[in-house]
């Protein structure tokens, strides 16, 4: 169970939404959920035409979300403040605050892969996803169906990730590509987007892209599972344990130890045994869903990884 620990948060909060827009509906006596509004005015604001909502309504829902938390997260980086939020740094005293040139950098680079790579792999995708044929954009999925997809999807990206990431790391493709994504021993979450243009178009465009094509899922639902995607990969690589939030050990320690934990959900790792030398350290004990304000590291002391390396 500890595998699902790591997406379940999000997905809570998801259904919560849902819940809430449920609940706004009976009180005003509303036709239409929430979410069927903004589907509405999505579909003005993109053209009743699959090729907008497609490729432009992902990178504008992935563009929004991305700016949003990594701008959070960098004020929580350069400012140090606020001073009760540094208890829940996975290392304590790196990047406080980070290498301004670095981080200019990294923006750089990522908006170059952005413009040039990012729009061009999300049309090849459609053009394909065209051929087999979208569900029909006037008519949403319900929730059980939205969830349900989600899960599934989580899944087969957990392959296809597992799979182009271990590759990646393989002595011929690593020190030429994927080096460029360990520069950041210590995760912040600009490291998410710190990429090789290859490794841009192979390990962030094609696992992700390729997953609402196989099971033919709605328009709706890709925004949905991207974003929630997204929202997941940039909290993983911030350096944050947060409550209430998903864990963030589990890909904090592959920053730390390359040759271990190249999944996202940790399934393919167990299958294959590359998170033996996780499953032995502090930060196992310390992957958890946080239920109280108290961080990781008061709850499991440093003290205790010197008890299990003896053990």
């Amino acid at each position: 169970m500890q595998i699902y620990f790591r997406t379940v948060p999000i997905y809570f909060w998801i259904f919560t939404i849902w819940c809430m827009s449920k609940v706004y509906q009976y009180m005003f006596n509303e036709d239409q959920t929430i979410w069927e509004l903004i589907w509405k005015k999505s579909l003005k604001l993109f053209g009743d035409d699959e090729y907008s909502l497609f490729v432009n309504g992902i990178l504008a829902t992935s563009t929004i979300v991305l700016v949003s938390l990594m701008t959070i997260y960098s004020i929580f980086d350069f400012t140090l403040k606020p001073d009760f939020i540094r208890k829940y740094k996975i290392n304590p005293k790196s990047n406080e605050p980070p290498d301004v040139k670095k981080f200019m950098k990294v923006l750089l680079c990522a908006s170059f892969t952005g413009v040039f790579l990012t729009k061009p792999g999300f049309m090849a995708v459609y053009y394909a996803f065209k051929w087999r044929g979208f569900p029909n954009i006037h008519i949403l999925p319900n929730i059980t169906t939205v969830m349900i997809t989600c899960f599934i999807n989580d899944h087969i990206y957990d392959i296809a990730n597992y799979t182009v990431h271990r590759t990646l790391h393989h002595k011929l493709l690593y020190k030429h590509i994927h080096k460029m994504h360990h520069e950041f021993i210590s995760s912040i979450a600009i490291a998410l987007i710190h990429a090789h243009p290859i490794e841009h178009l192979f390990s962030n465009i094609f696992p992700i892209a390729i997953v609402p094509f196989v099971l033919r899922c709605h328009i709706s639902t890709a925004w949905i599972w991207v974003m929630v995607l997204l929202a997941s990969s940039i909290i993983e690589h911030s350096g944050y344990h947060l409550p209430f939030i998903n864990s963030t050990e589990f890909h904090d320690f592959h920053h730390v130890k390359f040759d271990s934990n190249y999944s996202t959900l940790g399934l393919m790792d167990r299958i294959f045994g590359t998170d033996k030398a996780y499953r032995n350290s502090i930060n196992a004990k310390r992957d958890k869903l946080l239920l109280s304000f108290k961080s990781t590291r008061e709850l499991y002391p440093d003290e205790d990884s010197k008890v299990m390396k003896n053990q």
